[in-house]
């Protein structure tokens, strides 16, 4: 796993997600600063400062004194903004909740939030910006790639790979040695025992293409 943040960590965006993110930081006494978002609710929010805007992300300064995780459900703007604070030179902070469990040599990439009781098993990677949700199950030798989100409750078994932004929804279950193909998407509830192509909705027990989608370019 990596070393607890070095700087005061600001997380942006002040919805539930990011609330949550918030929440697994504190809980790991890790230094929170505050939140960013565009149009926050409140000047505080959880009793945390919203501190400004994205406008906070293109500031050496801002950049220099802080760690930043984005805390947005949205794969795209996850990876978007996460992306320009490592151009601009920014830390990226990485949020563990200390009631998940992690296996001892596991990788976990900056930006990346993994929240209470989900489980990572031995032998598996988690990549950067990715989130593995609340009970979330990562059974041994998994590869979680970058902008991966494996929702609340889903069990992916031995071995599983998700390509870059792959959303896998609530209480998706992943039966070993699948593929899900980049950008896929993965509905809620639904049971994969059958390779997943990129860019594809699938749903249902067995989990069956119901949306076709592009590759990744």
């Amino acid at each position: 796993m990596d070393m607890p943040n070095s700087r005061p960590v600001v997380v942006f965006g002040c919805g539930g997600h990011g609330r949550v993110i918030a929440d697994a930081l504190l809980r790991a006494q890790e230094p929170v600063a505050g939140f960013l978002d565009d149009d926050p609710p409140a000047a505080t929010v959880d009793g945390l400062p919203v501190l400004g805007s994205r406008e906070c992300l293109g500031r050496a300064d801002f950049l220099l004194a802080h760690a930043v995780i984005i805390g947005v459900g949205d794969a795209a703007i996850r990876r978007a903004l996460s992306t320009a604070v490592l151009d601009r030179r920014g830390a990226l902070a990485t949020a563990v909740h200390p009631a998940a469990v992690i296996a001892r040599g596991v990788v976990i990439g900056a930006g990346t939030a993994i929240m209470a009781g989900a489980i990572v098993n031995t032998g598996s990677s988690i990549g950067r910006f990715a989130v593995v949700n609340t009970g979330a199950t990562v059974d041994h030798d998994c590869v979680i790639e970058d902008g991966v989100h494996v929702s609340p409750g889903c069990h992916l078994a031995g071995a599983v790979v998700c390509a870059a932004d792959a959303f896998i929804g609530t209480g998706a279950n992943v039966i070993p040695k699948i593929r899900i193909g980049a950008r896929a998407v993965v509905a809620a509830g639904a049971t994969v025992i059958a390779d997943v192509p990129p860019g594809v909705l699938v749903a249902g027990c067995p989990a069956v293409v119901k949306r076709a989608g592009r590759p990744p370019t």
